[in-house]
């Protein structure tokens, strides 16, 4: 993520985890989060979508990629969502909504291949600043398992 919170998500089918200053400091796996931020690694209460469903979740309830996603988790208020397939054939989302917690109006679009279902480009923008998300299906990383 490039923005006024850069970042780095990892992702994989099922798991999904937060890299920062090249240190894993929060994983979801099975269902269930930890987060390590405070140097240890402490089970964050509460069922989890992790990996693909992440991904999914946090785009469609809050406008941006997160490392896991709970249905108990504040959502964005007043959401609407978009689609449509560009001149050239990519498939546009759009995503507009009202963010409480960071005070204003969000708005998010994603491209990616209608043939293969991958991202090309998103960007987001809030009260906050401009973010945009690169994505890399290329980058190997170690298998995400549960701390």
């Amino acid at each position: 993520m490039i923005g006024p919170s850069p970042g780095v998500l990892r992702y994989q089918p099922d798991a999904s985890a937060t890299v920062a200053d090249g240190q894993v400091v929060f994983v979801c796996v099975g269902a269930k989060a930890w987060d390590g931020q405070g140097g240890s690694f402490v089970a964050v209460p509460g069922a989890w979508d992790c990996g693909a469903g992440a991904l999914v979740g946090g785009f469609r309830n809050t406008g941006q990629p997160v490392d896991a996603w709970s249905k108990n988790l504040p959502t964005d208020r007043s959401i609407v969502e978009q689609t449509a397939l560009e001149p050239d054939g990519r498939w546009r989302w759009e995503y507009r909504a009202r963010s409480l917690a960071f005070g204003g109006t969000v708005t998010t679009t994603v491209w990616a291949d209608p043939a293969s279902g991958r991202i090309l480009d998103a960007r987001r923008s809030d009260p906050t600043g401009e973010t945009r998300y690169g994505i890399s299906y290329s980058v190997t990383f170690p298998p995400i398992v549960a701390p």
